[in-house]
């Protein structure tokens, strides 16, 4: 098994073949690792399940990167089965959030009606438990482990053009540059809705995902400076993601329960929840300054050339994820 490292090891003179096999082998594994882990451990070991979709994550963002790399039908087929293993992944995820989230609040307010919620929390996440061990089965049924293999061992360039850019180091700068403009457009964006910072962190999450893997293509400030702050912004805005991810499922609980006490501590939750993403949405306008947004953009200008052409999200990361 290999190791629970986010970055991938290379050299700027190796292949991108060689590099791109290693980066694809070690997401797919570590990825089918904690689908294990999360299926057979106790469900209260809450760690394996968001290791899980991290993994994914990165598994649908290395193979996006690669595309051009990999043999065409079976990379579809993989990509399929990655983005069921992530979305199935998904509501358990947010649902451990919710309840490590609302304990803490729980406990400071000795809150009745954080209790319900905390309750309900405990039945859905019971119940979304059901589509991980479906994926798991799916995919031992399929061969998963069995087709991957297969599936590595054909990556290869596919166009000449391509393999004009063969060297990792080359191709590091070229694709990074391709995902950090986008990302600088939207960091010049208003943050005033939560449309905006979610565009924002998304577009910041495909950038930390691909230089875990670019990382070997730069000097040591790359990865020890560099990476540290695209961590941190992605962190914060993660924080007020979670705020508006509560409110998602706060709103559509209310629509389907019927409980008058469960829906009164619906409606708490609601206000609770708005109150903590303004306030939040407020610290981070107040940290995400024009001098450290700036900042940001010369220090990437280091390492790539920018192409601002297009502006999409990545195709690993639906817009509601």
């Amino acid at each position: 098994m290999g190791r629970n490292s986010k970055w991938i090891e290379g050299e700027p003179e190796d292949s991108t073949q060689r590099v791109a096999r290693r980066a694809l082998e070690a997401r797919i594994e570590r990825m089918c690792h904690y689908l294990e882990r999360a299926v057979e451990e106790p469900k209260s070991e809450t760690e394996n399940v968001h290791q899980l979709r991290v993994f994914a994550r990165r598994t649908a963002a290395a193979l996006e990167i690669f595309d051009a790399w990999l043999p065409q039908r079976r990379g579809k087929w993989v990509s399929k089965q990655v983005k069921r293993v992530r979305r199935a992944a998904g509501a358990a995820r947010d649902l451990d959030v919710l309840r490590i989230r609302w304990s803490a609040w729980s406990e400071r307010m000795f809150s009745r009606p954080a209790q319900l919620l905390l309750d309900h929390v405990h039945v859905c996440r019971r119940e979304a438990q059901q589509p991980i061990e479906e994926v798991y089965d799916k995919l031992a049924a399929k061969r998963f482990g069995r087709r991957t293999s297969r599936f590595l061992r054909r990556v290869r360039t596919r166009d000449e053009e391509t393999a004009r850019c063969e060297p990792f180091g080359r191709m590091a700068r070229a694709s990074l540059g391709r995902l950090v403009g986008p990302f600088l457009t939207a960091a010049r964006a208003e943050m005033v809705a939560a449309e905006a910072l979610h565009a924002f962190r998304i577009q910041g999450k495909q950038v930390r995902y691909a230089m875990e893997i670019f990382g070997g293509a730069f000097d040591a400030e790359f990865r020890d400076e560099l990476y540290p702050l695209v961590a941190t912004l992605q962190e914060r805005l993660g924080a007020i993601n979670d705020h508006v991810t509560a409110q998602a499922y706060l709103a559509r609980w209310n629509e389907e329960i019927e409980s008058d006490p469960l829906r009164q501590a619906i409606e708490l939750g609601i206000q609770h929840e708005r109150h903590h993403f303004e306030s939040c949405r407020q610290e981070f306008l107040a940290w995400w300054t024009a001098e450290r947004r700036d900042d940001l953009a010369r220090r990437f200008a280091d390492y790539v050339q920018f192409d601002t052409v297009t502006n999409q999200p990545p195709r690993w990361e639906e817009r509601a994820g």
